[in-house]
């Protein structure tokens, strides 16, 4: 199945507002409650998954929040198999993850869900760590 039957789907299950167009770069931006937007981009085949974390923090032991952030990396054990980055601007942490198979609708709606609740432990887990600094 194609990204824009798979986002077709799944907006239509979610009843959200309306189906993500595909921008001029050729990525989906898929908005969902309560303020998460995911790119997607076709791949041939599968999908990639990308998406802001939180901004960086300007302050505190930026060398040791990247080190520790890396180590999440290693083997994607802390990533669910995606990668933590830094955004083009170096302003933001990203998270992103491909899923370089065909797949079903059900195996793509799981990897959102995957995919969103590695976005929300580490937007939570950036800010605690972050404390433990200070």
């Amino acid at each position: 199945m194609d990204l824009e039957r798979l986002l077709e789907t799944l907006s239509d299950n979610l009843k959200l507002d309306a189906i993500p167009q595909k921008d001029k770069e050729g990525i989906f931006q898929l908005k969902l409650p309560p303020n998460f937007q995911i790119g997607l981009s076709e791949l041939n085949p599968g999908v990639f998954l990308s998406s802001l974390i939180m901004p960086i923090p300007k302050e505190g032991g930026k060398e040791v929040l990247f080190i520790y952030l890396m180590k999440a990396n290693l083997i994607g054990q802390g990533t669910g198999g995606g990668a933590i980055g830094i955004d083009p601007t170096e302003k933001y942490f990203t998270l992103s993850h491909a899923l370089p198979f065909e797949v079903s609708y059900n195996v793509f709606k799981e990897a959102i869900e995957d995919f969103l609740n590695y976005i929300s432990y580490w937007q939570e887990e950036i800010v605690r760590f972050n404390q433990t600094l200070l």
